[in-house]
């Protein structure tokens, strides 16, 4: 991979055609899927007699299954995608989606943090003495200047 050829993304040309052209194979076989469908519904039982109306749909479905494993490729990257055993280069496969996690991740540490940081301070209530002024705590029963019942 050329570091010239790269996106501002950091995925290859080479990946994002991978990508393209499996998306394309799996819309063919989409529609060459749904035809059995169409076919079955206007076509005279007469005329499908010689010949088999599912070959379309099977070789759509087929064309669904390998268009899916393109774009995966294309997508994550051979390493990314399961095909290639190789830790290192799954790494660098995935490392445009990992940046993206990382983010989301320190997001939710902040939050996480800032959650706790206000759970850690306290909130005092103080209360003041009806016969010195004086404040004393919430729970207080006696003023702790004067003595007075709270």
């Amino acid at each position: 991979m050329n570091k010239n050829n790269q996106s501002s993304n950091n995925i290859s040309s080479e990946r994002k055609t991978l990508f393209y052209l499996g998306r394309a194979l799996m819309g063919i076989g989409l529609v060459l899927f749904f035809s059995v469908f169409v076919t079955l519904a206007f076509a005279d039982p007469f005329m499908l007699m010689g010949s088999n109306p599912m070959a379309p749909g099977i070789i759509g479905f087929i064309m669904i299954f390998i268009g899916t494993l393109i774009s995966n490729v294309g997508a994550h990257g051979k390493a990314g995608s399961g095909m290639v055993l190789d830790p290192e280069q799954a790494r660098e496969d995935l490392k445009p989606f990992s940046r993206q996690t990382g983010g989301m991740l320190n997001d939710a540490l902040e939050v996480t943090q800032l959650k706790e940081h206000l759970s850690s301070v306290s909130e005092v209530i103080k209360v003041r003495c009806r016969s010195c002024g004086e404040l004393n705590d919430e729970d207080a029963s006696y003023c702790k200047k004067c003595g007075a019942k709270m």
